[in-house]
């Protein structure tokens, strides 16, 4: 009987500081674990890739609350003195939009463009994958149904390519698209993407000029808190770049400064990121 008193004891305490020992794991770390089993769950994933599932971004742990600090104040500079848009961006009669069915399109300096949003009522509740929405979190599938649906004669709409997107594994849990997706659906659907290495104006007009469209990566700024991919698809007479934002029409219809769109660049994206040049193959 003594020992089974004992065994008892014994089994219990060693419950109780299991118990008291996952309280005090953050949750970050079973969701950072979980992305990074399902990246590697899919073969066709780069390595690179793959490594990126595990610094995706993970659930916002609360500040605690002190009131004891005053916030510091911000440094003078030229974006304390003139709003953001007059500085980045700027109306343009170099694009608008014009409806064929119930497609539209952007004009452009270079080549038209089909232009889809991401939060359009006819797929922006869909679901791309798990419980993450197309409005929230299918920039990737949107913005290659945009280059699709322009450089070829097939008409693909965003929830057709998220289906896509997710059957071959590109799909993030809670973060969008995996990086390459880009390069990997050109390639799919008849189209070549190149990196862009060279992040300068001269490199990118170069680029729009021969005919190509760029696919670029956006990190925390004027597009996007985290990150976000849009479509490059024209240069105005004063050096602008003319975009495809698939979240924001607005976006889409301002002539935006090559500086912004350099300096907000996803540094960090994989698969040749954040820059490809995408064309048809020559015949």
């Amino acid at each position: 009987m003594r020992y089974v008193r004992i065994t008892i004891l014994f089994i219990v305490t060693f419950t109780i500081s299991y118990i008291a020992c996952l309280r005090h794991i953050p949750k970050q770390s079973f969701y950072y674990y979980k992305q990074y089993i399902m990246a590697y769950r899919v073969s066709s994933l780069s390595f690179m890739d793959k490594q990126y599932a595990s610094i995706l971004p993970r659930p916002i742990q609360k500040a605690n609350k002190d009131f004891s600090q005053k916030p510091k104040k911000q440094p003078l500079s030229i974006y304390n003195l003139t709003s953001h848009d007059e500085l980045a961006a700027s109306a343009t009669t170099e694009t608008g939009t014009y409806t064929i069915g119930d497609i539209t399109y952007l004009t452009s300096t270079i080549k038209n463009i089909v232009y889809f949003n991401q939060t359009d009522a006819r797929w922006g509740d869909k679901i791309y994958g798990g419980n993450d929405v197309i409005s929230k979190y299918g920039c990737g599938p949107t913005t290659v149904a945009m280059v699709v649906s322009s450089l070829t004669d097939r008409i693909i709409l965003p929830d057709e390519m998220a289906n896509w997107s997710r059957e071959q594994g590109y799909f993030a849990y809670g973060s969008g698209s995996y990086h390459s997706l880009i390069p990997n659906a050109a390639k799919a659907f008849g189209l070549e993407a190149t990196s862009i290495s060279d992040h300068s104006y001269e490199s990118i007009r170069k680029e729009l000029e021969s005919g190509k469209v760029i696919v670029a990566l956006m990190k925390k700024g004027h597009f996007t808190t985290g990150g976000h991919f849009i479509l490059v698809h024209g240069i105005t007479a004063d050096g602008k770049v003319l975009i495809a934002d698939p979240m924001s029409l607005e976006n889409s219809l301002k002539a935006w400064d090559i500086n912004v769109l350099l300096n907000e660049l996803k540094t960090s994206a994989t698969s040749g990121g954040p820059l490809w040049a995408i064309s048809t193959p020559p015949k």
